[in-house]
């Protein structure tokens, strides 16, 4: 998979203005970390069941102790996270793009995302840290 970092203008695949990156990680890039604000992980687990832009390759996490442990984590609840992207809308027309591995990112490596992709994945809960 791709890094991008979060916030720049989404250029993966099948773009139009106003997309940006979230979550696109990798080893080789620092992360923002924090515990998940309360209601995310489940609200992007919801999110994970409908992807978009589901290629026929498979993405194992880098952020993982090994590949062992990677092979492990292509699922979550049954839904298939190695393949795919969520695509939030924000304010303003913003459309927030995140591989669907980003709940394993979230709940598994503490990555946090930016506030306002938060705010727009789950507006009923205070995401603030």
């Amino acid at each position: 998979m791709a890094y991008f970092a979060d916030l720049t203008p989404y250029e993966y695949s099948d773009t139009r203005e106003g997309m940006v990156n979230i979550g696109w990680l990798s080893r080789d890039h620092a992360y923002p970390v924090g515990d998940p604000p309360e209601g995310l992980v489940p609200v992007l687990g919801e999110l994970i069941k409908n992807p978009s832009n589901v290629y026929r390759g498979m993405h194992f996490c880098e952020l993982c102790p090994s590949f062992e442990v990677a092979k492990e984590t292509t699922s979550w609840n049954g839904y298939f996270v190695g393949s795919g992207e969520i695509r939030v809308p924000g304010l303003g027309g913003i459309v927030y793009v995140a591989p669907v591995m980003v709940v394993h990112y979230v709940a598994d490596h503490h990555y946090l995302p930016p506030l306002e992709f938060r705010q727009a994945a789950n507006p009923s809960s205070i995401l603030e840290i």
